[in-house]
């Protein structure tokens, strides 16, 4: 019997480690395979958005063996690796717009050493920070981008007179 869990998020920690995975790689395999631009995926805290995410990086890392036994394992798909720029803001504590430029500048680093593409983040340069990053991670393929807890920063400062301004930076650097 497998193991049950409620704190895991990640596909690649639920498989190895035996846990209960309901299969809904159908309906990824379907999200993926019509392809647009982007998706928008909001749903309702503890609703498997986090896991989803880390079910679309799986895919687009090209890592098939985790997916054996899955409905999306035999699908027609090429199975290729793409860079994928993960950016998780679960873990954002800022609360002022100085916090928050900091914070999106420190992901944006840890997104290019993870790649290893040297790029120059500039607190004051979001928007063209996160481009260049884009740019030097995908230079001959597309990069798939996952944005997780898009909201964490929102949340942290929503009852705060900082609050228009953080939200002007979000704007900026989700643009």
């Amino acid at each position: 019997m497998k193991k049950l869990t409620s704190s895991v998020y990640s596909l690649e920690k639920l498989i190895e480690n035996d846990f209960l995975y309901v299969d809904k790689t159908e309906y990824i395999w379907k999200l993926v395979d019509s392809a647009p631009a982007s998706y928008f995926m909001a749903r309702p805290r503890r609703f498997g958005k986090s896991l989803t995410v880390s079910t679309l990086k799986a895919v687009f890392q090209g890592r098939k063996e985790l997916f054996k036994g899955l409905a999306i394992h035999d699908k027609e798909y090429d199975w290729k690796e793409y860079p994928v720029i993960h950016l998780d803001l679960a873990n954002c504590d800022a609360k002022t717009p100085a916090s928050l430029r900091k914070y999106l500048a420190c992901i944006l680093a840890w997104a290019a050493a993870e790649h290893d593409v040297e790029v120059e983040i500039q607190e004051d340069g979001l928007a063209s920070s996160f481009e260049a990053l884009i740019k030097g991670i995908g230079n001959r393929m597309p990069v798939v981008i996952l944005l997780d807890e898009y909201d964490k920063p929102i949340l942290n400062t929503i009852l705060t007179p900082e609050a228009r301004e953080c939200l002007t930076i979000l704007k900026g650097f989700y643009s």
